[in-house]
């Protein structure tokens, strides 16, 4: 079942909250392989080169604050470009995958290369990071994609009223 199409402000605000989704998953990820390849989570060590106070309060806070910013310009670009529209759930998976692609390649590598660069030629590490950036964009599209359905579904309940 396909739904009319949703505004760039709408995008925006179904990816903020499908990124904080996607954030949350991809930080358990990024926590439980840290753990077991007994390394610090990437945004811990970014936030401490970056001289934060409390690096591991403000990695967090910052991972939170990138997925939220990142999944909210994927969805509302997703709206501007029709081809990329959320509208079904197969299609907003491939198009998670795009965005985690996307995502990974515009943010995580530059980041990486300026504060961390023996990350970027540690296979394990990168292939990783890149799997969980996939997990990322699939989650966040899907959220927002349940988002975007619900708010549909409401504003066409209250027009037929």
């Amino acid at each position: 079942m396909q739904f009319p199409s949703y505004s760039a402000f709408r995008g925006l605000k179904a990816g903020a909250i499908g990124g904080i989704v996607g954030a949350l998953v991809l930080g358990i990820l990024a926590g439980l392989s840290a753990f077991v390849l007994d390394q610090e989570v990437f945004y811990v060590t970014i936030a401490g080169k970056l001289g934060f106070p409390s690096p591991f309060l403000t990695g967090w806070a910052l991972h939170f604050i990138v997925g939220v910013v990142a999944g909210g310009i994927f969805i509302a670009t997703t709206a501007l470009f029709k081809r990329f529209a959320l509208d079904t759930t197969r299609k907003s998976f491939w198009v998670g995958l795009l965005g985690g692609i996307a995502i990974w390649i515009l943010v995580y590598v530059p980041i990486t290369d300026l504060l961390a660069p023996a990350d970027l030629s540690n296979l394990m590490f990168d292939g990783g990071s890149f799997i969980f950036h996939l997990v990322y964009g699939v989650v966040t599209a899907l959220v927002s994609l349940s988002l975007i359905r619900r708010s549909v579904r409401t504003k066409t309940t209250m027009v037929s009223r």
